[in-house]
């Protein structure tokens, strides 16, 4: 396969186009997914980003709206695959890497199988099928330096990012800072809420949107909470009820504009409770404030307005990439927001949630998984 344009590729017959299909055939890029269980943004009973790809619900999604069918699904629970299989009407495979040669490109939906990454894409990076990793990409460094270099080897483009990171308003946030630069304005701070109660799953939705706004030249991160995830799991004995997590920026880099190099912090506070807003932003900088709100849609009420406002450009931009081969973010920037992710961890296990400096953090340290045994590991011994 093309690593650069898999949009040639694309051409090739999709052997089971999914129900609601309009167009030929050809025309479509043939996706395989990895993770539709628990946890994960392919799940079927609460599917994000499957109905707008398999369009077999119509209250769910209404009808085709890209390139990309899923032809071929993959779950360490077979059940659930076969499930997932019936609902979106593509073919489950018996193991992690039976879609080689049978899919274009590659799509990872869960979160407990993070841990797992680097295995179960490894196969698919190799044969140069261009792959969507999920957030938040690794819990450790060696493992994302794994996928990056394995990305890097086979010259087969990846991607990892998160809706709340080119939503309208952190988009509209970033310009803001762009032109507060461009005038001369120095950044004070920022605070950030949301109200996520799992660090690794949804905090990290605040997290990436900061991160897309001020940059990645963060010195130092804190976090402090009296755990890491909403329940007891396996992994994770004390309940996330609040959580503060704090980065010590450098300072910030405006391409066009003088550097600021006087240091700044971001405050990204996780308040329990549906409020309204998925993520607020409030800038602080010379001559005033200016606030950015995620307004959150009711999915009760409005379930295709939140997947079309939401959910339904983290699919748009697979379908960039798939076709073009372009990486949205270099690898040097996944494993740069991949390591700052890390460090609140580390901060909140190691260090009794003190500041720590982001290049401190050991390479080979592993963040916890919920559920730590969620994959046999036996699998991929052959």
């Amino acid at each position: 396969m093309n690593r650069a344009a898999i949009g040639s590729a694309a051409l090739a017959a999709a052997s089971s186009p999914a129900a609601g299909d309009t167009g030929p055939v050809s025309e479509l890029i043939r996706i395989g997914v990895i993770a539709v269980g628990e946890y994960s943004h392919l799940n079927s009973k609460g599917s994000i980003w499957a109905p707008s790809m398999n369009p077999t619900e119509p209250e769910r999604w209404p009808g085709r709206t890209s390139s990309l069918t899923i032809t071929h699904c993959w779950d360490s629970r077979p059940e659930i695959a076969r499930e997932f299989a019936d609902r979106y009407k593509c073919e489950a495979v018996n193991r992690y890497d039976d879609m080689v040669g049978k899919v274009d490109a590659l799509i990872t939906g869960g979160l407990y199988e993070c841990k797992w990454w680097p295995q179960l894409t490894a196969p698919y990076l190799d044969a140069g099928i261009p792959t969507f990793v999920n957030r938040p990409f690794a819990l450790s460094m060696k493992a994302a330096r794994e996928i990056v270099e394995r990305s890097r080897k086979s010259n087969t483009p990846i991607m990892s990012t998160d809706a709340h990171e080119d939503m309208k308003e952190a988009i509209v946030a970033r310009q803001y800072v762009e032109e507060l630069r461009a005038n001369g304005k120095v950044i004070y701070a920022a605070d950030a809420t949301t109200d996520a109660r799992e660090y690794p799953a949804h905090m990290v939705h605040a997290l990436f949107m900061v991160l897309s706004v001020f940059g990645l030249d963060v010195e130092r991160v804190s976090l402090q909470a009296p755990g890491w995830w909403s329940s007891v799991t396996p992994g994770n004995p004390h309940t996330m009820d609040w959580g503060l997590l704090t980065l010590q920026y450098r300072g910030i880099n405006v391409e066009g504009t003088e550097r600021q190099t006087s240091p700044f912090v971001v405050a990204i506070h996780s308040i329990p409770g549906n409020y309204g807003s998925r993520a607020t932003l409030r800038i602080y900088h010379a001559g005033g404030w200016q606030d950015f709100d995620q307004y959150r849609i009711n999915a009760r009420k409005n379930l295709i307005d939140q997947r079309y406002h939401l959910q339904a450009k983290t699919v748009f931009n697979m379908q960039r990439m798939f076709e073009t081969g372009v990486m949205p973010a270099s690898h040097d920037h996944i494993l740069g927001k991949t390591r700052i992710f890390l460090a609140g961890f580390y901060s909140l296990l190691e260090r009794d949630g003190r500041m720590v400096a982001v290049n401190d953090v050991p390479e080979e340290w592993e963040a916890p998984s919920p559920y730590p045994d969620w994959i046999d590991d036996r699998i991929f011994n052959g």
